[in-house]
């Protein structure tokens, strides 16, 4: 899934903003940070100029707050640097593309499942991620009036729904690079092969 989120971020333009945001320590260790979507991955702490080890502290993506656990003292410096998201956290992107999944299901393209870990099933090929992007940026962008991949362009009429959009979408992409087709087997057929052994 994080392949198809980097995609729709692009799709988007909700791209990463450097931030620093500095605190005087008093007598809270509960610092909240002024930007949201951080990207965890990218924060890093100094104390007083000097890197302070990331097993200090920890961020909270619910509560925007990072909770120092190591040693202060009253007037210490603390600079947080990371990068965060101008306009949507991973998870709320990953809802989005949890929801398009839904219309490849519906309009009969295949059946994806997101998993709890965050993967997709049965894996997506790129052509198909920018599929899921494409469909997860008209759920997010509604007027949006065209997407181009490597492999597709499709142009819509200002008149369509988001609805409308999404099926032009996936039967232009169906079109290109033709249907997934999941073979399920009759329980009959399995029995009778597992009888010959």
């Amino acid at each position: 899934m994080q392949n198809i989120l980097v995609k729709l971020r692009d799709a988007i333009e909700d791209n990463y903003k450097y931030t620093t945001d500095s605190f005087e320590y008093l007598t809270s260790k509960i610092f909240t940070l002024t930007e949201c979507n951080v990207d965890i991955t990218t924060l890093v702490c100094y104390k007083n100029g000097s890197l302070y080890a990331a097993s200090n502290y920890s961020y909270s993506a619910t509560t925007g707050k990072v909770t120092v656990t190591g040693a202060l003292v009253a007037g210490d410096v603390l600079e947080f640097v990371y990068n965060a998201y101008a306009k949507y956290s991973d998870n709320e992107l990953r809802g989005y593309i949890r929801s398009a999944l839904a219309y490849l299901s519906i309009e009969k393209y295949g059946t994806f499942v997101a998993k709890s870990d965050n993967t997709i099933y049965p894996t997506a090929t790129e052509a198909e991620g920018y599929l899921i992007a494409a469909i997860a940026a008209i759920i997010i962008k509604g007027g949006i009036r065209s997407y181009k991949t490597p492999e597709i362009t499709i142009t819509f009429n200002e008149t369509q729904s988001k609805e409308d959009k999404i099926k032009s979408t996936i039967r232009q992409f169906s079109k290109v690079f033709g249907v997934v087709d999941y073979i399920e087997l009759d329980a009959k057929e399995v029995a009778d092969d597992e009888n010959e052994d």
